[in-house]
């Protein structure tokens, strides 16, 4: 896939920008501060509909405008196909998703059209951070590989938080109980479709990505691996031992109030030769973990799209020798890369397609 023209309106620090980058890398240089990053969370949020770095699309929204507009055109082999996300000031305003240039109804729509992959300094908090960062990471890929997931994970989010609120119902205001088993018939029956999936994303990660962490890390002697865990992980029939799990965990449920058990509760452990890496990883390791972590994740999309993703690297070479940072571009010489640095001293090794300089919101020069 290759990103032909990226079009933005009222777009963080852009009042107006057409971008037509080439196959290949294409390096955005600047201070920080200049927006660089700005151009990315565009690319990432014509691809997911939601931003990276916040929750809030009012935020991507320029200062001063009621709305925001991100259009890209994408090429696919022979198809040439345009996704794109309209903001609105107003919260009452819903903003729009368009594909093929015409607006759809649910999010869920826009996925697989375009498809990028994003590794940003804030990465190493898959590794460093909480179980919900870690699942945001997988449940984000699959979303992109997988047309059902999203709409599978929509609708478990759906009942789990019905259950959630007639837990404190009964707590504060005495509701009967006897609803729950209506719910946790609903909530065992959604599990089979996210914990199926992500088991297979956990073991397809871990045996790529530790190929990667191998080359990109140039320590064949440390050996990665990703293990998925949660109350389910090694379940045959998932929706029957969810039953049961939340059966037996009512009283529990009642009195805090909230769902203990369940796929919202997974997690992923990666190891460093046996050692849990969030423990005893140096930050070199980390973050060369999250790399090839991420490098997996192209992998994985490319085999379930048959093209592969738009590659999206944030500030990060900086913090990487120069041998991990060649061995890392290295292998991308079939992928649209987008990449943003505040020195060109970190790139001059690598040939890029097109340099761009960035400079308070706005492309100054190009090489």
């Amino acid at each position: 896939m290759q990103l032909k023209q990226l079009r933005l309106h009222r777009f963080r620090s852009y009042a107006q920008l057409a971008l037509m980058p080439p196959a290949g890398l294409t390096v955005f240089v600047g201070d920080n501060g200049a927006g660089k990053t700005n151009l990315l969370e565009a690319v990432h949020l014509c691809c997911l509909g939601r931003s990276h770095r916040t929750s809030n699309d009012q935020d991507m929204i320029q200062v001063g405008a009621d709305t925001a507009a991100v259009h890209a055109t994408v090429q696919r082999g022979p198809i040439t196909d345009e996704v794109g996300v309209r903001l609105f000031q107003q919260q009452r305003q819903k903003k729009l998703i368009y594909v093929g240039g015409k607006t759809v109804p649910r999010i869920g729509e826009l996925m697989g059209h375009m498809t990028c992959v994003m590794f940003s300094p804030e990465d190493l908090d898959i590794i460093k951070g909480g179980p919900q960062l870690r699942r945001r990471f997988v449940d984000m890929m699959l979303s992109q590989c997988l047309p059902g997931y999203f709409y599978a994970l929509q609708h478990y989010n759906a009942v789990l938080k019905q259950r959630n609120a007639l837990l404190r119902m009964i707590a504060r205001d005495g509701a009967d109980a006897r609803q729950l088993g209506v719910w946790d018939e609903q909530l065992a029956g959604a599990s089979p479709a996210l914990v199926r999936a992500r088991r297979q994303a956990a073991a397809r990660l871990g045996e790529l990505a530790g190929q990667h962490y191998a080359y990109i890390g140039g320590r064949p002697e440390e050996t990665l691996a990703v293990r998925y865990q949660g109350n389910l992980a090694d379940s045959e029939d998932i929706a029957k031992d969810h039953l049961q799990l939340l059966a037996r965990s009512r009283e529990d449920d009642l009195r805090r109030p909230t769902t203990a058990h369940g796929p919202h509760r997974d997690d992923l452990l990666f190891t460093l030769s046996g050692q849990e890496l969030r423990s005893f990883g140096s930050q070199g390791q980390i973050r060369t973990a999250v790399l090839s972590l991420r490098l997996a994740e192209i992998d994985i999309l490319t085999q379930a799209q048959g093209d592969a993703p738009l590659l999206l690297l944030d500030d990060v070479l900086s913090e990487l020798d120069l041998g991990r940072r060649a061995r890392l571009l290295s292998g991308l010489q079939h992928v649209q890369t987008l990449l943003t640095c505040t020195d060109l001293g970190e790139v001059e090794h690598l040939s890029p397609s097109c340099v761009l300089r960035v400079q308070n919101g706005e492309i100054l020069q190009s090489n």
